[in-house]
């Protein structure tokens, strides 16, 4: 008797416990919310530490191509006895000049230089990184010496030989330990800029002294 008092009273108990409806689970609206925002924010952080090092990556690069410059510059000079001529034949501006002279001679044709003191190509530049003075990467229709060699900005460099200076060499300033004694950045050689990752900089005669400028400005 007491052995089916005992089962009837499990029963109901089970009886109980399997008619509770359970119920699932779930996030309030704040709670999405807050999860939404950490997200968020996570993402923003991965995001802007990536696009940091990529740009730490293009100064890196801005600067190892200027220093290449100096190089080939350093090598044709060696050779031919002058340093190559400046900025673009037909524009104020950019480093066409350097481009056909390093790479072409002034000829044009690097298998008959106009020259036989010219040893070049001096430099070696990868087609993605010629292009015009608005930074096309397109170098179809553009005559010899206006083909630039551009930055990882797609902007193009800007080379001014010591004999320009007059026109487009960028001073020192008044606060440089030499400006009584010196007027210009690198004063009997050669200027190379890069704008930079904003694009822009300084009027002459202070081209190429923006905040984030690159350039071969020896101090």
């Amino acid at each position: 008797m007491r052995t089916e008092q005992a089962s009837q009273i499990v029963r109901k108990m089970l009886d109980k416990r399997t008619s509770r409806q359970v119920k699932p689970a779930a996030f309030t609206l704040i709670e999405l919310m807050v999860v939404v925002i950490i997200l968020s924010m996570l993402a923003l952080l991965v995001m802007g530490s990536y696009f940091n090092q990529v740009e730490r990556a293009r100064k890196a690069a801005a600067k190892a191509t200027i220093a290449e410059m100096e190089v080939a510059i350093t090598r044709y000079q060696v050779d031919t006895c002058v340093y190559p001529p400046s900025l673009s034949a037909a524009s104020p501006d950019g480093c066409g000049m350097l481009e056909l002279v390093l790479i072409h001679s002034t000829s044009g044709n690097s298998n008959i230089p106009s020259s036989a003191m010219w040893k070049g190509p001096y430099l070696t530049v990868k087609q993605e990184l010629l292009g015009d003075l608005n930074g096309n990467n397109v170098i179809t229709g553009l005559t010899a010496g206006n083909v630039q060699i551009l930055d990882p900005w797609n902007n193009a460099y800007r080379y001014v030989l010591e004999s320009n200076y007059n026109l487009y060499g960028t001073v020192l300033p008044s606060s440089h330990p030499y400006a009584t004694t010196e007027t210009y950045y690198n004063p009997s050689t050669f200027q190379i800029v890069s704008r930079g990752p904003d694009g822009v900089t300084l009027a002459d005669p202070n081209y190429g002294t923006g905040a984030d400028d690159i350039n071969n400005f020896g101090e």
